[in-house]
């Protein structure tokens, strides 16, 4: 039996929206799902598991109520896909920028040049390009409240500013 000041997952209540943090989740009428009223995530209910897993998303996370919070709950395979996911971020980060950075300095100017050379400078905008980039991705994959909650925020003010 549950704890007094923790409460089981069911339908009829509300609860703090997992993929946003922002929203609160509630019914859909007729089923066994959730919607954010923030970021309008849709999320299946396993009342008996006492979990939730989006469904409108690529990236099929599952959360775990323990009665106060949501808890991500891993995989079989995430340790690993993690790791590919972080090694494929790195590559494509570190591996453009620094061919950048190789290829002037194997192929200096003729003409002596301050400090900071153009193969340099545009070897960091080429690393902040690729990192942007790379960041983009795993924000959309996996969901990152923040990125969620930054994104929603965008998309209404530019539906407010419409005439």
């Amino acid at each position: 039996m549950a704890p007094q000041n923790e409460r089981l997952l069911n339908l009829s209540s509300s609860y703090p929206c997992p993929v946003c943090r922002q929203g609160k989740l509630e019914a859909i009428v007729l089923t066994d799902a959730f919607s954010c009223t923030f970021c309008r995530h849709i999320l299946a209910a396993n009342l008996e598991a006492q979990q939730v897993q989006i469904v409108d998303s690529t990236q099929p996370l599952t959360w775990s109520w323990n009665g106060e919070q949501w808890r991500l709950v891993r995989g079989e395979n995430a340790e690993g896909f993690t790791r590919l996911v972080i090694f494929t971020a790195v590559v494509l980060t570190i591996v453009p920028a620094g061919l950048v950075w190789l290829s002037g300095s194997i192929f200096p100017p003729l003409e002596p040049q301050p400090h900071i050379t153009f193969s340099t400078a545009w070897a960091v905008v080429t690393l902040l390009a690729h990192l942007t980039f790379v960041l983009w991705l795993v924000g959309e994959y996996y969901q990152i409240p923040f990125y969620v909650a930054a994104k929603v925020r965008i998309l209404r003010r530019r539906l407010s500013s419409r005439p």
